[in-house]
């Protein structure tokens, strides 16, 4: 199968039945088109290439691990570990040097299914789309009013789902609440939604402006550019800063984007006056 995400092709090979999530069924292109990336699937779990291997990156907090990084002969290795458990391997993934083939390795479910991308290999699959392209993968909510489309990004608890609710209730086309890659296009910059827990067509909307976003007694919107409308946009990208050349590339495309589009900070009451204070007060 072909799922087209951000306008990245990947096609999914296996010798046995695949299941995918369903936030990725309306992802599924029908047409032949060419790939970008390839993952081949893998049943049983090969446990054994990553003993010894230098560990790169993990992802982890207090509670759990999520995922481990490690440096393979070719390419990269990654361990994902079983949600709310942490300790269990849910799936082994290898990754070329190129970034465009994976080999993910996992047990069949019940019914004899393999599922190579399984939460959180799938994000972890999309953010790698990025590391080589003209393209970020952020933690935002977007929406497209009929005109421009803006996006909403900021810590978590300051507002981006209630914000996305609001322009919601005054009309507008909510792209994605939580995930979104950003990509540099030859006509303009483009933000997308990508495969979440739920069911969601794909959707593309020309970015115009992103909004750094805090709760506050009052609506306030202020244009910030330059480094420091650059740093504080990168704070909320998804990075694996273990490697220089993603650092780079992230610099790279987010220095185009806020060099192309309005950059503003945002405070704001939850209601609908956001609205049409924004509508006034952006350029």
């Amino acid at each position: 199968m072909i799922l087209s995400i951000a306008d990245f092709h990947i096609r999914i090979t296996s010798e046995y039945p695949v299941m995918l999530e369903e936030g990725y069924d309306l992802f599924v292109n029908e047409k032949e088109v060419q790939p970008d990336v390839e993952i081949t699937c893998y049943k049983g779990i090969p446990y054994e290439v990553i003993d010894g291997k230098e560990l790169l990156f993990e992802a982890k907090n207090q509670q759990q691990r999520f995922y481990s990084i490690y440096k393979m002969e070719s390419g990269l290795g990654f361990a994902i570990y079983e949600p709310q458990k942490g300790q269990d391997i849910q799936q082994i993934a290898l990754l070329d040097v190129s970034f465009t083939h994976w080999k993910i390795y996992s047990e069949p479910n019940e019914e004899s299914e393999l599922m190579p991308l399984k939460y959180p290999m799938g994000p972890i699959m999309m953010y790698y789309l990025t590391v080589n392209s003209d393209a970020v993968m952020i933690h935002a909510s977007g929406i497209f009013d009929g005109a421009k489309g803006r996006i909403f990004t900021g810590f978590s608890g300051r507002g981006k789902s209630t914000m996305s609710r609001i322009w919601a209730e005054n009309g507008s086309r909510v792209v994605n609440d939580d995930r979104l890659i950003i990509r540099k296009c030859a006509d303009g910059i483009y933000f997308y939604n990508t495969p979440m827990f739920y069911r969601d067509i794909p959707k593309k909307e020309r970015l115009n402006s992103i909004h750094l976003i805090r709760h506050a007694p009052e609506n306030i919107v202020e244009k910030v550019a330059g480094a420091k409308a650059l740093s504080k946009v990168l704070a909320f990208c998804i990075q694996n800063n273990y490697d220089k050349r993603f650092v780079q590339n992230n610099l790279r495309v987010m220095s185009v984007i806020c060099s192309s589009v309005s950059v503003y900070e945002t405070g704001f009451v939850p209601d609908c006056s956001i609205v049409q204070y924004i509508l006034d007060h952006e350029d």
